[in-house]
């Protein structure tokens, strides 16, 4: 009796040791820390509504031209990866979101984002972000460069031309249904920019 009890207490630590054994420590070898565990969250350093005014480059049949921007940017923390932020453009359709990712305590970099304009006359037209970055030192305005491109299809023909967005602006904490009038009483917002561009860029 005596034997069969030893016998099944090591049989129930060896089925111990068996299952600590999948879960390794940051000491063992093929350790893998899980990402973003043990990270800061950096993301309220740069989330936000931000009113900001800048300029729209534009660059199409070898010429380029710059439109004054004032419009609203918006920056949230939606992302389950808590290195990854959205920033949404006011007006513009661009889903979720243009998803971007923290590259330090109050910087990022842009990853890519889609944004469909509405169609007209026949045509589609589709902004696609794929490069820029951000930044917003800590009580100071935000800093953001997108680049991309606006393609235009109408039947079986397209074009496109080049965009680079710069603007800068300060933190306002306002939603952004209460700063569309604003942003329209001081200039041209980028929705009704990339609308008028889409004409010239037609095929």
């Amino acid at each position: 009796m005596l034997r069969s009890r030893l016998l099944m207490a090591v049989a129930l630590l060896a089925l111990s040791a068996c299952g600590e054994s999948d879960s390794k420590s940051p000491e063992e070898p093929g350790y893998v820390e899980p990402p973003d565990d043990n990270q800061p969250d950096h993301r309220p350093n740069v989330t936000g509504t931000y009113d900001v005014t800048g300029t729209l480059g534009t660059e199409l049949n070898g010429r380029t031209d710059f439109t004054p921007i004032r419009d609203v940017v918006r920056i949230d923390a939606t992302h389950s990866v808590r290195s990854r932020v959205h920033v949404h453009l006011n007006d513009m359709n661009c889903g979720t979101g243009i998803l971007a990712t923290m590259t330090g305590e109050t910087t990022f970099n842009i990853n890519e984002g889609s944004c469909p304009l509405p169609p007209e006359s026949g045509c589609t037209s589709t902004v696609r972000f794929n490069g820029g970055s951000g930044s917003r030192p800590v009580n100071g305005a935000l800093q953001l460069g997108l680049q991309g491109q606006l393609e235009v299809r109408c039947g079986s023909q397209s074009a496109s031309a080049r965009l680079s967005l710069d603007v800068s602006g300060s933190r306002t904490g306002q939603d952004l249904p209460d700063t569309r009038a604003q942003v329209l009483a001081l200039g041209a917002d980028l929705a009704s920019a990339l609308r008028r561009l889409e004409q010239d860029v037609r095929p």
